[in-house]
């Protein structure tokens, strides 16, 4: 009961507080709306609210009673929270039931038995998801009903992605999501579907579970906290198995007996509405078994639907539970695997060290990286210390030191930081081997010169010749240890990051059709904002997984409801007043923003933003600032042709010799185009079968080096200049932050080829430039050039 405020007892400016328990979000919209709250009657069922608060430790369903005759004075008027309206086809099935299978073919029987001896009033669809179960019965059950669709699964793909393909089988009003081991009483798929049809806000229904000797099952419960936790899932609830704690979770407060909001409800058997799976999705396929249900609840809850339990429909369940027996089997490992996965994706202690993820995984690098150094310089020393026989001069204590490896570690630090390699986004970085060896050839340099310099003769120089290679070693390795991390958390959905898509529902549509698997960019996308017309709503996209949820005035209130940490901008960041106070709360929020806009290259192009006439634009400079680095590059290049041109002279005259080149090999001499005009004519030594020659064998591409043509790595690589097309986006990044340069032997973004077995190393000398095949079959003919000479022997 709400107290009455005695107006004799409040004195001016004195600001009293009541809270009030509710057990039904229902009532908080009524309360809201008899208290004159001006806002919009949709948000107060989001977490933060404002002047009416749904606190999180009492869930709907906690059986607290508190209304009473607070409205005897103060009428209220009506307030509906409609879901979006139907948008499906008359002519779709009203019902659609969907069971997974995997080898339980006497229950499935059972349970195919029972829906046909007591079908629905209405029009109505069965579909059975296998996956792949090797049940010998299973064959047996396909003839007796075939009436059935039948989806047949090659691999066991899990619960969710099998519910999945059954929703999307056939499109229906309402979805009836089965176990093999439910069976249907008299009635109950009537009951239930009146159930969901009186109650429009309903997204879930659970009817009430009864076990086979006829006893209720404790089917709906609340939201799992952490003393749930340990008290359902280790040795703690045998010694407390009467803690309230568990009672509360299981709802035993509850008497089963009356139509209730609940947090959740088992997924054995539930009714969910065509309405509600557009504004949440389907069930999220990284759950393979467990705690599917509970996330589909609780987004259910989120997007503004009710999970509803409902006693007068009534099913049979044979329950087994066989996740909690106490045994390590193979339930209780896929149980553990869905709980991890379900407090990844919502806790939120795990959503605060997403949301700093960057920083976080630069602070390991670091770490690793002078874990990595340290151990290498100690292990020199080590070898150094075993190998003392071998050499003539003595070997001081570690002691001495320790001031070079710290000095070494500072260094580290600062040529690691200054050339980008903690840079944001450095761990997804693709070809990065040329730049680490250079960082660790820097550091081992200006540590060698440190000993000369300071004079430091108790250092031995061959602890340093081998730490070189330990170094080169643990500069590459650390980062390919911490990618394989990273790569294995992302394939199993622990480290996505939950992102919202804003902008234009086209646009977002068709990048989602283009874009492919997410989870290699590390994206969990949540669903995506967009403006809407008058109060409808938008359909589902990506095949229905990412739902519609709000309009872009209302993102800061989804990125807090779903915990979102990247939002992705399919829009001009706009710099009206409104648009600057939506932008700053995000940032004030710690939100990515990331805009997808197609002139996205400018951010590439320009060294820094000048006013120029009035109007902000970018500026590139010419260039002439990087004369001292193309020099560098061009000693490189010769360097590199001229030990390059010995081996491969000696094999050319030796070919000569013999006269046998003309039934070996074919040089072609072919036009290279480059994007910065220079189209230079270089010569390319094939094999009789078309396959480009290794490069000791490439006497024209020497030349073609040491002259300047070409040069020893760069931004585009030799078949990136035969093979001339439209680039695409990370090649337009490449091209707009690299130097003018000629074609490169290695180097350049990679190609739509398959590379086999070889590692780098090896494909640049099997594959120079990227090369892998003769360019037009043996004709001698560049297909963007025109003719070119074919110079046969």
């Amino acid at each position: 009961m709400l107290p009455a405020l005695d107006p004799g007892n409040a004195s001016p400016g004195t600001h009293q507080e009541r809270r009030l328990l509710l057990p039904d979000r229902d009532e908080l919209l009524l309360l809201e709306a008899g208290a004159g709250h001006q806002g919009d009657p949709h948000h107060v069922r989001r977490p933060p609210g404002r002047r009416f608060e749904n606190v999180a430790a009492h869930h709907p369903g906690s059986h607290v009673h508190g209304l009473g005759s607070a409205f005897a004075a103060n009428p209220v008027r009506s307030v509906s929270v409609p879901l979006p309206q139907d948008n499906h086809a008359s002519g779709n099935l009203e019902l659609g039931i969907v069971i997974v299978h995997y080898n339980t073919s006497e229950d499935l029987h059972r349970c195919l038995e029972s829906i046909f001896a007591h079908p629905p009033a209405c029009s109505f669809g069965v579909t059975v998801v296998d996956n792949a179960s090797t049940d010998p019965g299973l064959a047996e059950v396909r003839t007796r009903f075939t009436g059935v669709d039948w989806i047949l699964n090659r691999q066991n793909t899990g619960y969710a992605k099998g519910c999945n393909r059954g929703l999307a089988a056939h499109p229906a009003e309402w979805y009836l999501v089965l176990n093999p081991d439910i069976v249907v009483h008299p009635g109950a798929l009537d009951a239930l579907l009146a159930c969901g049809r009186s109650h429009p806000r309903a997204g879930v229904i659970g009817p009430q579970l009864l076990n086979e000797d006829g006893t209720i099952q404790e089917s709906c419960r609340r939201f799992y906290t952490l003393r749930t936790l340990l008290l359902r899932r280790t040795f703690l609830g045998r010694i407390f198995p009467r803690s309230e704690v568990v009672k509360r979770h299981l709802m035993r407060d509850f008497d089963h007996l009356s139509v209730q909001p609940v947090d959740w409800v088992l997924g054995g058997c539930i009714l969910v509405s065509h309405r509600a799976l557009e504004r949440t999705g389907p069930m999220d396929e990284r759950f393979f078994l467990y705690f599917e249900d509970v996330d589909w609840c609780y987004r259910m809850w989120q997007a503004g639907c009710e999970v509803l339990y409902t006693p007068d429909a009534r099913f049979l369940h044979r329950h087994r539970r066989t996740s909690a027996t106490g045994k390590l089997n193979r339930s209780f490992w896929l149980h553990l695997a869905s709980l991890i996965s379900f407090y990844e994706k919502w806790g939120l202690l795990v959503w605060l060290i997403k949301r700093w993820r960057d920083p976080l995984l630069m602070l390991m690098f670091w770490l690793t990286d002078l874990a990595a150094l340290a151990g290498g310089f100690c292990l020199a020393y080590l070898v150094r210390r075993l190998g003392g026989p071998w050499f003539n001069q003595p070997l001081f204590p570690f002691a001495e030191y320790a001031p070079l490896l710290v000095y070494s570690l500072l260094l580290a630090t600062v040529v690691f930081w200054s050339s980008g390699r903690y840079a944001a986004g450095a761990l997804r970085a693709g070809r990065t081997v040329v730049a680490d060896l250079q960082r660790a050839g820097t550091i081992f340099v200006l540590v060698l010169a440190s000993t000369y310099l300071g004079h430091m003769d108790v250092i031995s120089r061959a602890v340093l010749l081998i730490f070189l290679p330990i170094l080169v070693v643990g500069v590459l390795g650390t980062r390919r240890f911490l990618q394989g991390i990273r790569q294995r958390l992302e394939r199993g959905n622990l480290a996505l990051e939950r992102t919202l898509l804003a902008g234009s529902e086209v646009r977002i549509a068709g990048w989602l059709k283009d874009c492919g698997d997410l989870t290699g960019d590390g994206v969990d996308p949540v669903g995506y904002v967009c403006a809407c017309p008058g109060s409808g709503t938008l359909p589902p996209l990506g095949n229905g997984r990412i739902p519609w949820l709000g309009r872009p005035a209302e993102l800061p209130e989804v990125v807090r409801r779903y915990r979102a940490s990247q939002v992705v901008i399919w829009s001009e960041a706009d710099a009206d007043p409104e648009s600057l106070r939506l932008w700053g709360t995000l940032r004030g929020m710690g939100v990515r923003l990331r805009w997808m806009t197609e002139q996205a290259w400018l951010l590439a192009a320009g060294e820094r933003a000048e006013v120029f006439g009035g109007a902000l634009g970018v500026v590139r400079g010419s260039g002439q600032s990087r004369l001292f680095r193309s020099a560098l590059r061009r000693l490189m290049d010769l360097a590199a042709g001229s030990v390059l041109a010995i081996p491969c002279g000696v094999l050319r005259l030796g070919e000569r010799m013999r006269g046998d080149r003309g039934s070996r090999a074919v040089e072609k001499s072919v036009v290279l185009r480059d994007p910065w005009g220079r189209n230079p004519r270089v010569v390319i030594a094939y094999t009789a079968d078309g396959r480009v020659r290794p490069l000791v064998r490439q006497w024209g591409l020497v030349q073609a080096l040491l002259t300047g043509r070409i040069t020893l790595w760069g931004t585009f690589s030799l078949a990136d200049g035969l093979h001339w097309r439209e680039p695409d986006p990370e090649s337009k990044l490449a091209f707009w932050r690299g130097e003018p340069a000629p074609c490169a032997l290695w180097g350049g973004p990679a190609r739509d080829h398959d590379s086999g077995e070889l590692g780098p190393w090896r494909r640049f000398w099997m594959r120079p430039g990227e090369l892998e095949t003769d360019i037009a079959a043996g004709s001698g003919e560049n297909p963007d050039t025109g003719n070119n000479k074919v110079d046969e022997p």
